[in-house]
């Protein structure tokens, strides 16, 4: 058995397919859709930067760090569409999906031309000869060759009499069977109506749901938007509260922008590296931007072979995507991320260097990251 272009499943909006259920038809794959939407089953994670995630059976322990800060909700908060599968040969459906889910368009239904497959054919009358017979008892004085039992013209009124009954025999069963044929064409009239007037009501419902759908979408997205705008005006203001004066400020906005925990790790690196921008390389006299200690090679390279930056919004970033790379490696302490300093091995500074190091970070990365929600 091959997937043909008549089957259909569910996927989220990052391409992920629903392997429990497989339709023959696109408007149950969006009912289901509905159902989903509307149940609790399963968790929804949401990541950084309006990335989510739809868990049908809820989000495993040992899928993500203890540590690391999650938004789960109950039920799915992602997108859902159906999705028409592509040929793929000699592969079986239920190899894939557990549950193959039949269309419903497969009924029988009455020929429309149920009036023509009726046929009614009139019997062939045959006249029958009136065969002479004698009586077993005789009638005095009765004289059976003269008798008018014997003429023509009785014979002739037998047969007329045995026409009449059987032609309306024929009658009546063909007015039977024509009404009969009738009645079954005006039900399936009837039932092609009806089925008309669901069909196009189903339509509506169908396009009254998809509307009420991308409405939900849109307020939940805009909800999350607003939430995140609002949790990086607090952070912004809790990083400016522990820079102001110091030129670091006015990287403030690009790095209230970022995760928490980098944006912690940002502002403890900065303090002791280059005491908030005040001890920084330079370039022809010029501020490079790197308040970090950052070394990644470039066109531009400053004093103590460190990075120079274009902008304070192109070191942010920069800074920032490779710290982000670190905290994904589990790399989320000052203890873990003293490696900024040493590198693959501590062994060529002293112990008191790498722990006061270790100290200074941990001060400001506390002060920002504890009020992580």
């Amino acid at each position: 058995m091959k997937i043909n272009s008549s089957h259909y499943c569910i996927v989220d909006e990052n391409n992920k397919p629903d392997y429990r259920y497989l339709f023959e038809n696109s408007q149950d794959a969006r009912k289901k859709i509905k159902q989903i939407k509307n149940s609790t089953r399963g968790e929804t994670v949401l990541f950084n930067q309006r990335k989510k995630d739809y868990f049908i059976d809820g989000i495993k322990k040992d899928f993500y760090n203890p540590y690391q800060k999650l938004t789960i909700k109950r039920g799915c908060w992602t997108g859902l569409h159906v999705q028409k599968l592509n040929s793929v040969g000699g592969i079986k459906p239920e190899k894939l999906f557990k549950k193959i889910i039949k269309s419903e368009e497969n009924k029988l239904s009455y020929s429309q031309h149920i009036e023509d497959e009726i046929q009614i054919s009139s019997p062939t009358i045959k006249i029958p000869k009136m065969p002479r017979f004698e009586l077993p008892f005789s009638i005095p004085n009765f004289n059976w060759k003269e008798s008018f039992l014997a003429t023509k013209a009785f014979t002739g009124v037998v047969a007329i009499v045995c026409i009449a009954i059987i032609a309306s025999f024929t009658i009546v069963q063909k007015n039977s069977a024509e009404k009969i044929a009738q009645g079954i064409i005006e039900n399936e009239k009837e039932t092609i109506q009806k089925e008309t007037e669901i069909k196009v009501l189903g339509e509506k419902d169908e396009e009254i749901a998809q509307q009420f759908d991308e409405e939900l979408n849109n307020f939940v997205l805009e909800a999350l938007q607003n939430f995140e705008n609002v949790k990086q005006e607090e952070l912004e203001g809790e990083i400016n509260k522990i820079v102001a004066g110091y030129p670091i400020e006015q990287m403030t906005p690009y790095i209230a922008q970022q995760d928490r925990t980098v944006a912690a790790f940002l502002i403890g690196i900065a303090k002791k590296e280059s005491n908030f921008g005040k001890r920084v390389p330079v370039l022809n006299g010029k501020d490079c931007f790197n308040y970090w200690g950052y070394r990644g090679i470039r066109d531009r390279m400053g004093s103590g072979g460190h990075t120079c930056f274009d902008s304070p919004e192109d070191a942010v970033n920069t800074v920032a995507g490779r710290l982000q790379d670190l905290v994904q490696a589990d790399i989320d302490t000052p203890q873990e991320m003293v490696i900024w300093k040493c590198g693959s091995s501590c062994a060529g500074h002293t112990p008191g260097s790498v722990e006061k190091w270790i100290n200074d970070v941990d001060i400001y990365f506390d002060e920002i990251n504890k009020n992580a929600s």
